[in-house]
């Protein structure tokens, strides 16, 4: 009895869409919580003098148990441009480039123990 192993190949295909509708950044800060465009404040506790200019981007990755933001985006990328300032609502997110999507396409390795005749 001879098990014959076949390598075949599974695909995988579709669109990953992201709609951004609103987003609130009142202080207009950067993630690090430093001010928008290098603007310094005598206080911390103060909002930053001048607003940040928003955009999006989405990057498609395998699975991370720690998320980073560095790194190859594996499977697609795709920004919007700026949407506004730091904090805004979209009441049209089509009209307004608010809508981000990534067609992926990506294939992986399956093994089977059932021949193919």
């Amino acid at each position: 009895l001879i098990v014959v192993f076949l390598l075949q190949c599974a695909y995988g295909s579709g669109f990953f869409e992201l709609q951004i509708l609103e987003i609130a950044n009142y202080r207009s800060e950067l993630a690090s919580g430093a001010c928008c465009g290098s603007q310094s404040r005598p206080d911390s506790s103060v909002p930053c003098p001048r607003p940040c200019s928003t955009f999006f981007r989405v990057c498609l990755k395998e699975y991370q148990s720690n998320v980073t933001s560095t790194g190859s985006c594996s499977f697609g990328n795709t920004s919007s441009p700026v949407l506004g300032g730091s904090s805004l609502t979209l009441a049209d997110p089509d009209r307004a480039n608010g809508k981000l999507v990534v067609p992926f396409i990506f294939r992986w390795t399956v093994s089977s123990s059932k021949p193919r005749y």
